[in-house]
């Protein structure tokens, strides 16, 4: 719980960072900040593989923040906090920022690329013990997670309604690469590959 109220923290600072930005720069053009929301698949490996063997959930609820008024190429920053529950090597609790580019073609479906970094906190996919040293016996303890650091790349491919409607919506699919380091141990597991496939929905809120 103390570490969940952490990424809250975080997340809510880096919201601030966003709108205090956007308000500097031009209170006209970055007023709006889309809520996104993301339900998919979590898989360890290289992009799109073991996608779809076994299905681990991964949930994310983020924002964005335009940086350029160009509607068919546009750049944004975006930062999510996710949750991912994997059976296998554990579940975690994710925080990313990513620098993001949208091509947007005249029949509303539109591309996105994006690097991004971040950090995230890992739990043991089983019980934990440690020796208890005054009676030579293991004892089960409380698992906290271990930080690690994390980079990664994003595609996605999407329609937007916005645009020939008045309801402020967009859907795509993404698939989000990234590595993590170290994963628990960085001397025996120096990087840990995984990938997500997700269900993308944005939702645009108006002045």
């Amino acid at each position: 719980m103390v570490t969940l109220r952490k990424y809250l923290l975080i997340f809510i600072g880096l919201l601030g960072v966003h709108i205090s930005i956007a308000q500097d720069a031009n209170a006209s053009s970055y007023t709006k900040f889309p809520l996104k929301i993301a339900i998919g698949n979590h898989a360890v490996g290289f992009p799109f593989q073991n996608s779809f063997n076994a299905f681990n959930l991964h949930l994310s609820l983020g924002t964005e923040l335009g940086l350029n008024k160009n509607l068919k190429h546009s750049l944004f920053l975006s930062s999510d906090l996710g949750y991912i529950s994997n059976g296998v090597i554990g579940s975690s609790i994710n925080l990313n920022v990513d620098f993001v580019y949208r091509y947007t073609h005249k029949t509303n479906f539109f591309l996105e690329t994006a690097l991004g970094i971040g950090m995230l906190n890992q739990f043991h996919p089983r019980d934990i013990y440690a020796l208890n040293e005054s009676d030579g016996t293991y004892d089960k303890i409380s698992d906290n997670g271990t930080i690690a650091s994390l980079i990664g790349f994003k595609t996605a491919l999407g329609y937007d309604f916005s645009k020939k409607t008045d309801f402020p919506f967009r859907i795509a699919f993404s698939h989000h690469f990234f590595i993590q380091t170290a994963y628990f141990d960085l001397r025996n597991f120096p990087i840990m590959p995984q990938s997500s496939s997700n269900i993308l929905i944005s939702y645009k809120f108006k002045k």
